[in-house]
């Protein structure tokens, strides 16, 4: 509980910090642009926005999908706005909660995006902490751990980013627990928050079947994603199948791209973010705990793979691949431990 309020409070200044320059008004969270085609439903519904002068972030369309979050029955004007509905409408878990379903009023539900950033602000650091503490971790490396920017950028743009963190550390816990339905349970929840969070189940799944545990490898790599794969055919039967963002591409091919279009405070964040991969990869090279190792070397090919869109705003890198901060820490700190369900070499 003081490492989840601890955490609560640290992305409640966060966002307080930010309103207070904005004039506290919270729909400067949502980051719509001046011509954006999501300005228009959401302004009939808040009344005058706090617009910015480029496309903005992703907080707008999870606000429209939170106000109708069951596409069949969504209006134009929303899929409109949304751009590419089939893609936006394809991370539902964050909207349907923070508008539970549809019910609340406009305000409510804004008030419940952010609602939900701060909880999950504090979930985060109670399950670092969790996790910590079950490895053997504590001290400065804790504290490092607790304080990762992809936290920050999160819930300064209203992006399911945190949620599906905060889904998938749990499910690591319980996975150490060897509470296996609860493990699976929260993975698809992730899946459902952001769609490539499967990435740390397949990890696990991988891991495990290297060392012959294949019936829990087969589990953790495909009940996961059922739930996902359930909601993108229904997706694909009502929406079609969209343009998709196109975050991905060649390994490195991204940062080249963007790095020419990088700003003052791009640049220090671009050449934290490469440094943040780096750390993450060369400790999948040290670690001699299995399912880190596996992870790491995940999520950091991942990462070098995004395209030039996520480039482009370093800052989205460290939100986009927020699991890479945990990890790179835990590969230099954490300490062998069978009895935790850490296999060795």
């Amino acid at each position: 509980m003081p490492w989840f309020a601890f955490g609560c409070a640290l992305v409640a200044i966060e966002l307080c910090a930010f309103l207070s320059s904005r004039s506290w008004d919270s729909t400067a969270l949502l980051k719509v642009g001046v011509d954006s085609p999501a300005r228009g439903p959401i302004e009939r519904e808040l009344g005058p926005l706090a617009l910015v002068p480029t496309l903005g972030q992703d907080g707008k369309y999870f606000y429209l999908i939170a106000r109708q979050p069951w596409f069949w029955r969504a209006s134009e004007e929303t899929l409109r706005g949304l751009e590419d509905p089939p893609y936006r409408y394809g991370r539902p878990l964050y909207p349907v909660l923070a508008g539970l379903g549809g019910t609340l009023g406009p305000r409510q539900t804004l008030a419940g995006l952010i609602a939900i950033e701060v909880l999950c602000g504090g979930l985060y650091a109670a399950l670092v902490a969790a996790l910590a503490i079950r490895n053997g971790v504590a001290g400065l490396p804790l504290y490092l751990a607790v304080a990762n920017p992809g936290v920050c950028f999160s819930a300064l743009f209203l992006t399911s980013d945190l949620l599906a963190l905060c889904a998938v550390l749990a499910g690591v816990l319980c996975w150490q627990k060897g509470w296996m339905k609860s493990s699976l349970v929260l993975f698809a929840a992730a899946a459902l928050a952001k769609d490539y969070y499967v990435l740390t189940p397949l990890a696990l799944a991988g891991c495990l079947a290297w060392n012959g545990r294949w019936r829990s490898a087969l589990a953790l790599s495909a009940i996961p994603l059922a739930p996902l794969a359930a909601w993108r055919l229904a997706l694909l039967a009502v929406l079609g199948a969209g343009a998709g963002a196109a975050n991905f591409t060649w390994p490195g091919k991204g940062f080249i791209d963007a790095a020419p279009h990088w700003q003052t405070m791009p640049l220090l964040m671009g050449c934290f973010s490469i440094f943040l991969i780096a750390a993450a990869a060369a400790g999948a090279l040290r670690t001699r705990i299995r399912w880190l190792r596996w992870q790491c070397l995940a999520w950091s090919l991942l990462a070098i793979t995004a395209s030039h869109l996520v480039w482009t705003e370093p800052t989205d890198v460290l939100r986009v691949f927020s699991p890479l901060w945990p990890l790179a820490i835990w590969s230099w700190t954490v300490k062998p431990r069978t009895d935790a369900g850490l296999p060795t070499d």
